[in-house]
């Protein structure tokens, strides 16, 4: 099956189409918006990447079940010819035999907002497998290290689509995570469970949607 009709199609069911763009925590869906920095730590202190990849780990283990099945998107910005490559450092975080990949030929605009010049567009690429034969660990730590002198690193936007849960998770960089669900009532456990981590700054308002307390 073609896995980018496969998302296309679970989108249109269970998100009404949303098209995967950050900040997800803004999108038309209630969600979650998590802080994944320890601020009184530098950030040229390993430390502070160990805070972040810890930090994500919690969320991970409230969020996902290693039986879930999960769809990731992954889009990065490229120039004229370029192209996300077979030995991306994120690939090597899936089983071979297990894990299904499928690149899209056509590289797409994904922010409307341009200017754009011609050569400004997108590679996308979409991997599915079960929660357990995947490397999260590894994958949260490349994404917090995207803008530091740091490896090993993935470069651009990584959307975690549970299939099993109906959530979609962005961890954008080593600031935060954004999660969106349409099940408001696993969002308010989540809420309970991981209220420690949340953003303060969006506080207000998930506990005014929710119509929880801190």
């Amino acid at each position: 099956m073609n896995l980018f009709n496969q998302l296309s199609s679970y989108l249109e069911v269970n998100f009404n189409g949303i098209k995967l763009k950050q900040p997800l925590f803004f999108s038309d869906f209630p969600g979650l918006s998590f802080d994944l920095q320890n601020k009184k730590v530098d950030t040229s202190d390993d430390a502070y990447f160990d805070e972040v990849v810890k930090r994500m780990g919690t969320i991970h283990a409230v969020t996902i079940s290693p039986s879930d099945d999960i769809l990731i998107l992954y889009q990065q910005y490229v120039f004229k010819r370029g192209k996300i490559r077979k030995y991306n450092y994120l690939f090597k975080q899936f089983e071979a035999n297990t894990a299904s990949i499928q690149f899209k030929r056509n590289k797409t605009i994904i922010y409307d907002d341009g200017p754009y010049d011609k050569g400004d567009k997108s590679c996308q690429v979409i991997i599915t497998d079960k929660a357990a034969n995947i490397n999260f660990n590894a994958i949260y730590l490349s994404i917090a290290n995207m803008d530091f002198n740091r490896g090993p690193f993935i470069k651009g936007e990584l959307y975690v689509v549970n299939l099993t849960k109906q959530t979609l998770t962005l961890m954008y960089d080593d600031r935060g995570c954004d999660l969106i669900s349409p099940n408001t009532d696993l969002l308010k456990e989540y809420y309970k469970k991981l209220t420690n981590l949340i953003l303060e700054v969006n506080r207000p308002e998930i506990m005014q949607r929710f119509q929880v307390e801190s």
